[in-house]
């Protein structure tokens, strides 16, 4: 594991029962209800509550096992899973910033359950093979769900974010086409919201290192994430693209 984490959340030799199957890190679950001006951050820190730490697989399931279920969660409702010895905060990652997929709510309310447990799997397991993920959130709106995965710091390599990306899709089995989101946290610290005015990306179909702008385009599963905006490789021009789904984001943001 890289030496960018705290010291704190390696797992050490000793730290954890003998019969039990450490992980690389120490992982701790947040939770806290969204509301007013998240630019106010000592308001936020008084609202955000700790639900657990652990450091082994079987300490994760007896944790797990007592969160209560996405599809029971009430709107506006943040729960994030964190490497122990951060807070799920933009001021503790002001170069990073974090990927974004929005669940329609006329979906199964039970993909939103299989998307977000897949993410939290992926994350305690180190399936994303970089250390500079550092937490993963799920969010329960009143018009659509939000899961996102965040990363340290876009200043030393800009390209690991797009790495990231690419194993986000993979992970979640998402189609070519469906439409993501990025917002740098700098970004939030700017007006507030970690999912307004988010830039938006499609996967290119010919691999690439980044993914491409582009509009909505939905088939499969991604018709239960963000509806079609045209027919074509690409709806529209990465300019049109962005304008459009910001208008969009911005409408979904307003509560």
């Amino acid at each position: 594991m890289d030496a960018l984490h705290p010291e704190e959340a390696r797992v050490k030799e000793g730290e954890y029962p003998s019969n039990e199957h450490p992980l690389e890190t120490a992982w701790t679950f947040w939770f806290d209800r969204k509301s007013g001006d998240r630019r106010e951050s000592d308001a936020y820190v008084e609202g955000l509550k700790q639900a657990g730490t652990f450091n082994t697989v079987e300490g994760f399931y007896r944790h797990y096992s007592h969160c209560v279920r996405p599809n029971e969660l009430p709107p506006n409702v943040n729960v994030h899973l964190f490497r122990k010895g951060y807070k799920p905060m933009w001021e503790e990652f002001p170069d990073g910033g974090c990927w974004i997929l929005r669940i329609k709510k006329k979906s199964a309310r039970n993909h939103l359950g299989q998307l977000w447990e897949a993410l939290v799997m992926a994350c305690i397991g180190e399936l994303f093979e970089v250390p500079d993920v550092v937490g993963c959130v799920l969010s329960t709106r009143y018009k659509d769900d939000i899961i996102s995965i965040w990363n340290y710091s876009n200043a030393t390599n800009p390209q690991v974010r797009f790495r990231i990306c690419e194993k986000f899709r993979e992970i979640l089995g998402l189609n070519l086409s469906t439409v993501v989101q990025y917002k740098e946290h700098m970004g939030s610290m700017q007006d507030g919201s970690t999912y307004r005015n988010a830039r938006s990306y499609t996967f290119s179909v010919t691999p690439s290192t980044e993914p491409a702008d582009a509009a909505a385009l939905a088939s499969g599963l991604s018709d239960q994430i963000l509806p079609p905006a045209a027919t074509g490789e690409h709806a529209a021009p990465p300019a049109a693209a962005e304008e459009a789904t910001s208008k969009k984001t911005e409408e979904t943001e307003k509560k």
